[in-house]
Parts: C-alpha cells; sequence; structure tokens
C-alpha cells in the first residue's frame, strides 16, 4: 500500500454462483468480515466476466460448477488478462484432479462443499489485507 493510502477503504468482493441461495448465504456471512466492503454477485461466469470489465474486484469466490464456463476456467480466463486479486474456488466436486488442477492455476482457497462458514470466512480474511496490516504496511513505506 502506498504511503498516505486510506486504510478504510471499501474491499470489492464478486460472487460467482448459479445457486442463489448459497450466493445469499456467503452474501450474509460477509458481515463478520470486521472491513467495509462492497458485494456484488453473478449467476454465471460470463455475466462475472462482465461485471469484472465495468470495475474490477479485490476478491473473487466462485463456484466451480456453474452454466456455461466453469469456476476454474472463469479463474483461469482472469489470470491470462494480467488479474492478479485472491481467487476462491467453492465446489461439491471435491476430487483429487480438480484440487491439482485449481493448485497449478494458482487458486488462493479450496473450499470444497459442504463447508463451515466460519472457515469460509477465515479463508477470506487471510487472503484480503486488514486494516491493521494495511496500518503496517503504510508505515514500513
Amino acid at each position: 500500500m502506498a504511503e498516505g493510502a486510506k486504510t478504510d477503504r471499501v474491499v470489492r468482493i464478486l460472487m460467482v454462483e448459479d445457486d442463489s441461495h448459497i450466493g445469499r448465504i456467503i452474501e450474509l456471512s460477509l458481515s463478520v468480515l470486521g472491513m467495509p466492503y462492497e458485494f456484488a454477485s453473478a449467476l454465471s461466469a460470463e455475466e462475472g466476466l462482465e461485471y469484472w470489465q465495468n470495475e474490477p474486484f479485490d476478491l473473487l469466490l466462485t463456484d466451480y460448477n456453474l452454466r456455461g464456463m466453469n469456476g476454474l476456467k472463469l479463474i483461469t480466463h482472469l489470470k491470462e488478462q494480467g488479474v492478479t486479486v485472491p481467487m476462491v474456488l467453492i465446489t461439491a466436486y471435491d476430487t483429487p484432479q480438480l484440487a491439482r488442477e485449481a493448485q497449478q492455476v494458482g487458486v488462493d482457497a479450496y473450499i470444497p462443499k459442504p463447508f463451515f462458514v466460519d472457515d469460509m470466512i477465515e479463508h477470506i480474511r487471510r487472503l484480503l489485507p486488514t486494516s491493521e496490516r494495511a496500518i503496517n504496511d503504510t508505515n514500513s513505506a
């Protein structure tokens, strides 16, 4: 973070999940993050890419099994465009092969379903800069 940067910057989170009920549960659970954030939800990878083109996000949460392009292909596509923000893949199709593919692509967190919401929140907290980390980064600049 650059010197003098604001530490209360709003974090932008994009959730790509074709099950609106799961997306809503995840959206509601983010209220315990302890940092200001904006949340956007897309029902497909293609819709998520449209959102991303309009204004990039600080974190991507995506399901693996989506209509059209799957979540792993979405992550690959964004990384090929030079996107470097943390990306989380959530899947009910947990296999050793998918876990390896996710690792090879550079997924920052791989979360198999079913999962505890608290565990997902902890993954997100580790991936996003906290105000304390931002203050330390500013002080060391």
